[in-house]
Order: structure tokens, then C-alpha cells, then sequence
């Protein structure tokens, strides 16, 4: 006599894999229970990312890429907003990860879910480009729109996994049925909180600073789900790929830096052609880059973490991501700052020729000096037609006025504001052509040269010390994830290797301090030093390979 089945259990019959296919057909919704070994059930392992997943991760790196395209990092609230929307699309990423390396198996249902999150991807792209630090009524359309997405995001992933415990975990995977609804519940609840934030936010009187809340849901999302599944064995993190995509999403976030690189070399190698400073400089940004791939891989896990360490290992990635995002930016900014600097430094040469015996005439002055401009190839068209103007009419004055009159004379004084006039100018061109714009209330073109070269010392001066900043935080994680990797079994070499980066970490923070000495900062700034700094640290950080050699002998 045959028993009488639950429905459930009738539509797991229905639409699982339980036997081999004879056709490649491909299913409306796929079991998570590796069939081929079913004793006891157990959830299917996959050693590497799939093609959805990979394609997953190049929409983050385009989202990240847009963001980064339409908000230069000039000040505190530009950070802000930077690291806000980089929470925003990480941890939305993360959660969508955490399902699929558990959960996700080809199928129509899982194909249709993975093109909503890709239009919630495309959804956050839309909005980021309004996204700011202080929520105003002329932008409050974009934290309404990322609470929806968010919103839609966690209901989309609650729906995955209770349809996943409904349909296969309860009939075969019982002591996985409780973890999954609790999973499940905690990203109800969360949509629930950030429909609850877009309705508060139509009302008056909110905080422009709300949206700091969105991360600590983010941090009660993470935790939470990652805590049922240390206390839910069947539905753990053990023997997945989570390693695999963390390092992948790594790799993707370095290859940004690749880009940068080239956006360097479009800016500062015109069609002149190379220099020999042009080359120092994009040598260390690319060294850089290399090193820090070079690094993080060289303190990746190469085995089964524990699983305490592999979900602090994940949980670390946030930091490290933003760290090492930032310190790709600032480094791009830094090289183009170096360029600047190069090119003002000749066009203050010229004028101090045109001063020395025997002087040439004011034609021919100005022709020099016209031609050194020349020579920078500023694309005035990319935002710089107001200070382009502006150079023609003191070029104008100059060829009327007397060529280096002497000092004490009234001449002199025309002369030198004309002089500093031209070189706040062409400071400003060579800046705003290359993306380098400060913040101003108000019309730009308004201010004098003094206020505007001002603002863009102010400018580079946060650009610095963010960059030390990072840039040690960096180290220290590197230190940290070497730590929990633990891929030597000497230990007097982890403790070395490990003590070496934390050193590194403190040299890096230390250079900070520069920027209370003006001067001292400045010739640090105008040198490609300052780029090569991050670079020797790195090198020597990798210096502890030399060690486990000398140990081992």
C-alpha cells in the first residue's frame, strides 16, 4: 500500500533533479540538494563562481565605476556619500552571494530572479549619480529610490529562500528548515525597515543624515544571517566558494585601478608623447596597483578556514574594499597633481627668463610664454573655457605693460598681480580639465586666483591625508587577513610577517602628520616620493618572504 505524501512533498517530486536528465532542458526551478550524494542530504558544492555570478559582479564594478565618474572625493561629505552608496551596493552584493554559493542553481526561476537583481543593480546606478552625503528636497528622489531597491532587493531574497524551504529543504532537509525561515525572516524584516525609512522620508523635517541607518540594518543583515548559519550546520558557509568570490570581487576592484591607470595615461601623455616624469609617475601608480594585487593575494586562505575565521575573513572585505578603492583614486589624483605641478613649475621658468639679460621684446615674450601654455595641451573645452578666456586678456595686458619693470615701482605691482593672476589661471585650467574641481558655493569664476589656488591647496590636502590614511588601514588588514589565513605553519614566520605589516601600517599613518607643516607637505606632494611611498611599504611588507627563506635555512 503506498503512503500518503504531503503536496510539498509532491511538488519536490515535481520539479526537483532526483534522477538523471536525458535532455538538457533547462528546469523552472532547481534543487540545492546535491543529488548524487544524498546520505544524509547535503547542499551542492561548487569549488568555482558561475558564469551568473561573474556577471553579477561586473554590474557592481559598473555601478562603482559610475559613482566614481560623477564624485570627485574633495571633501568629507564627498567621502561620505562615496563610502554610503559603496555600503548601499556591497552588502546588497553580499547578501545576494551568501544565497547563491548555498542556493543558487541554474534554472528559469533562479534566471528571472538574478535579472531583477541586476535591474535593482542598474536601479542603484540611477540613483547614485544624485546620491550625496546631506539629504536636501532637491535630492531626496534618490535616497527614496535606493530605500525602494533596497526594499525590493531583501523581498526578492526572502522570496528565494522561503520558495527553496518550501519546495526542497522541508521535505528532504528537515534540520535545515528552521535556519532557512529564520534567514528568510530576517530579510522580510529588513525590506519592511527600508519601506518604513521611504515613507518617513516623505514627510518633513527628517534627518539630511538619515541614511547612516542603512548601515546598521546592513550590519544586523550580515551578522544575523551569517550567525544562523554557524548555529544551522546544513545551511553553513563550510566547503563553499565564498573564499573564491571574495577574492574575485578583490581582483575586480584592483582591475579598477588598471583603469585608472589609463585615464592617467590619457590625461598626462598628450600627443606630445612620453617624458621621463610622465613615465616615473605612471610607474608608480602601476607598481601600485601590482603590489597591492600581489599582497592581498599572497595572504589569501588556500584551505578550509574555520568558521568563525571565514566569516570574519568576509566580513573584514567591506573595509579592505573601501580602503583599497580609495587608495586607487587618491593615487590617480596624486599623479595628475605631480603633472600639474611639473607643468607650472616650466611655465615658471619661462617667466623668469623672459626677466634675465638679455631680455627678449614683449612679443616675444608673450609668444614664450603662449607657447608654454601650448605645450601643457590643456583641453580647455573639458570645463576650462572661463579660465581660457581669462588667459588670453592677461596675455593681452602683459604684451602692454612693461616686461619686468624694477622692484619698488608701480609697473612691478601691475605686473606681478598680472603675472599671479596667470598662473591661478592656468592653475585652474590644468586642475578642472582633469577632473580635479573643488567645491564652491557659489560661481567659481568669482574668485581671485589667490582664493581659488587656496581651495585647491585645501583639495590635495585632504586628497593626502586620506591617502596615508587608507593606505595604512589597508596594510593593517593585509596584516590581519594574514593572520586568519594562517598559510604558514612556522610560527615564528606568521609573527614576523605579521609584525612587519602592522610596523608598515604605523610608518604609513605617521606620514600623515605631514600635513600640519605646510611646507613640508607641499615638497612631499611635489615629489614622485610620494607616490613611491606606498609602493616601498608594500615591497617590504613582502619582505617577510625573504625571512621565511633565511628561517628555513
Amino acid at each position: 500500500m503506498l503512503q500518503r505524501e504531503s503536496a510539498v512533498t509532491v511538488v519536490y517530486y515535481l520539479v526537483s533533479t532526483q534522477t538523471p536528465r536525458r535532455s538538457a532542458t533547462l528546469p523552472w526551478i532547481a534543487t540545492p540538494i546535491d543529488e548524487r550524494d544524498g546520505n544524509p542530504p547535503h547542499l551542492y558544492r561548487h569549488s568555482d563562481a558561475t558564469p551568473i555570478e561573474l556577471f553579477f559582479d561586473l554590474f557592481f564594478v559598473a555601478n562603482l565605476s559610475t559613482f566614481t565618474a560623477t564624485h570627485e572625493i574633495n571633501n568629507m561629505d564627498a567621502l561620505g556619500a562615496y563610502i554610503g552608496f559603496l555600503g548601499v551596493i556591497w552588502f546588497t552584493w553580499l547578501q545576494v552571494t551568501l544565497f547563491d554559493i548555498r542556493f543558487g542553481r541554474d534554472s528559469i526561476f533562479e534566471r528571472i530572479s538574478k535579472a531583477i537583481q541586476l535591474g535593482a543593480m542598474v536601479g542603484f546606478a540611477s540613483a547614485g549619480t544624485r546620491f550625496s552625503a546631506r539629504i536636501h528636497d532637491e535630492n531626496v528622489w534618490a535616497f527614496q529610490s535606493l530605500c525602494l531597491i533596497l526594499a525590493g532587493s531583501r523581498m526578492l531574497l526572502a522570496t528565494q529562500y522561503t520558495v527553496n524551504n518550501i519546495v526542497f529543504i522541508r521535505p528532504r532537509m528537515k534540520p535545515a528548515i528552521k535556519g532557512v525561515s529564520i534567514t528568510a525572516t530576517i530579510l522580510w524584516s529588513a525590506s519592511l525597515f527600508y519601506l518604513a525609512m521611504y515613507f518617513t522620508s516623505q514627510s518633513t523635517g527628517f534627518p539630511s543624515r538619515v541614511w547612516t541607518i542603512w548601515f546598521f540594518v546592513f550590519g544586523i543583515e550580515m551578522w544575523m544571517v551569517m550567525t544562523v548559519s554557524c548555529l544551522f550546520p546544513e545551511i553553513g558557509f563550510q566547503d563553499t566558494h565564498l573564499n573564491v568570490r571574495m577574492g574575485l570581487l578583490t581582483l575586480i576592484i584592483i582591475g579598477e585601478g588598471v583603469i585608472a591607470i589609463t585615464r592617467i595615461v590619457n590625461k598626462t601623455v598628450r600627443p606630445g608623447g612620453w617624458t621621463k616624469w610622465s613615465f616615473v609617475h605612471i610607474l608608480g601608480v602601476t607598481t601600485n596597483v601590482y603590489l597591492l594585487w600581489q599582497s592581498y593575494f599572497d595572504v589569501s586562505p588556500r584551505h578550509r578556514l574555520g568558521v568563525f575565521t571565514q566569516q570574519v575573513w568576509a566580513q573584514l572585505h567591506f573595509p579592505f574594499h573601501v580602503a583599497l578603492i580609495l587608495l586607487l583614486e587618491g593615487s590617480q589624483i596624486l599623479a595628475l597633481t605631480l603633472d600639474v605641478t611639473l607643468k607650472l613649475m616650466y611655465l615658471g621658468e619661462t617667466i623668469m627668463f623672459i626677466c634675465e639679460d638679455p631680455r627678449p621684446s614683449a612679443d616675444k615674450a608673450v609668444q614664450l610664454i603662449r607657447s608654454t601654455i601650448a605645450d601643457m595641451e590643456i583641453p580647455f573645452s573639458r570645463g576650462a573655457t572661463q579660465e581660457w578666456a581669462a588667459i588670453s586678456s592677461l596675455l593681452e595686458d602683459i604684451a602692454e605693460q612693461p616686461l619686468c619693470p624694477e622692484t619698488g615701482t608701480r609697473h612691478f605691482l601691475q605686473m606681478e598681480d598680472l603675472v599671479d593672476d596667470l598662473m591661478g589661471n592656468v592653475t585652474a585650467a590644468l586642475f578642472s580639465s582633469m577632473g580635479i574641481i573643488p567645491t564652491v558655493k557659489g560661481d567659481i569664476s568669482l574668485l581671485d586666483p589667490d582664493q581659488l589656488l587656496q581651495m585647491y591647496m585645501k583639495v590635495l590636502a585632504f586628497v593626502y591625508k586620506y591617502f596615508f590614511s587608507v593606505a595604512s588601514l589597508s596594510m593593517c588588514l593585509l596584516a590581519i587577513f594574514l593572520a586568519l589565513a594562517r598559510r604558514h605553519e612556522r610560527q615564528l614566520y606568521l609573527v614576523l610577517s605579521i609584525g612587519i605589516r602592522f610596523v608598515l601600517a604605523i610608518v604609513l599613518a605617521s606620514l600623515v602628520s605631514f600635513a600640519s607643516h605646510f611646507p613640508l607637505a607641499y615638497a612631499f606632494m611635489t615629489s614622485p616620493i610620494i607616490l613611491y611611498a606606498v609602493t616601498l611599504t608594500l615591497l617590504a611588507g613582502q619582505f617577510s618572504w625573504s625571512v621565511h627563506i633565511i628561517i628555513i635555512c
